[in-house]
């Protein structure tokens, strides 16, 4: 099972958005039988988020000292929502579910990009064109093309860079400083692949 983690994205809201988001962790846990025993108890979870909800009030129409009492307010309730979201991520073991059962949010699981079909990158000697392609199962052996200038929409520019039975190959003499396009076909035992999309590199 994937791994959730909760997200602190509490610490960002605006004041009011906190007290809001006071409200609902505690709603939430509120006799949620995962959470028996917090770090913070919600009494005092509820006191603060009081104290913060007060104390911004005040501040609006008050001076400085109504001010720096709201910015206590406000650090003490982030500290004990971090103790307090760590608690929930604790005895969740990084459940998901269970972490939103509580009110907090979780992190976000980037989706990893789809590998590209075909690769190109300069080599290490000038002219020199690496291709890497995603193997093929039961792939016999991989046709390499590559076309200089502009992308042509003729066969007859495309000019052949041979033949390999592994998905890469090392292109020598191709043009430099130029914008090449690559594309590679697979023959396999139930014939030839149409040629993917071309990729484009400017050949150092």
């Amino acid at each position: 099972m994937r791994k959730s983690y909760v997200v602190f994205d509490f610490l960002k809201l605006t004041i009011p958005g906190k007290v809001a988001r006071g409200r609902t962790v505690i709603v939430k846990m509120d006799g949620n039988a995962y959470f028996v025993t917090p770090d913070i108890s919600l009494a005092d979870l509820k006191d603060l988020t009081d104290e913060l909800e007060n104390s911004f009030v005040a501040a609006e129409s008050g001076g400085k000292e109504e001010t720096s009492r709201m910015h206590s307010a406000e650090e003490a309730w982030d500290e004990n929502m971090r103790l307090e979201a760590r608690y929930v991520e604790r005895i969740s073991k990084h459940d998901g579910t269970i972490i939103l059962s509580a009110g907090f949010n979780i992190a976000k699981t980037p989706t990893p990009s789809p590998k590209a079909e075909l690769t190109a990158e300069n080599g290490e000697k000038p002219g020199t064109v690496l291709l890497k392609r995603q193997a093929v199962p039961r792939a016999k052996s991989y046709l390499w093309q590559y076309c200089v200038a502009k992308l042509s929409e003729t066969e007859e520019d495309w000019i052949d860079g041979g033949v390999t039975t592994k998905a890469t190959t090392l292109l020598l003499d191709v043009p430099s400083v130029m914008k090449c396009w690559f594309r590679v076909a697979t023959v396999t035992p139930e014939g030839t692949s149409a040629y993917c999309d071309p990729v484009m590199l400017v050949v150092a």
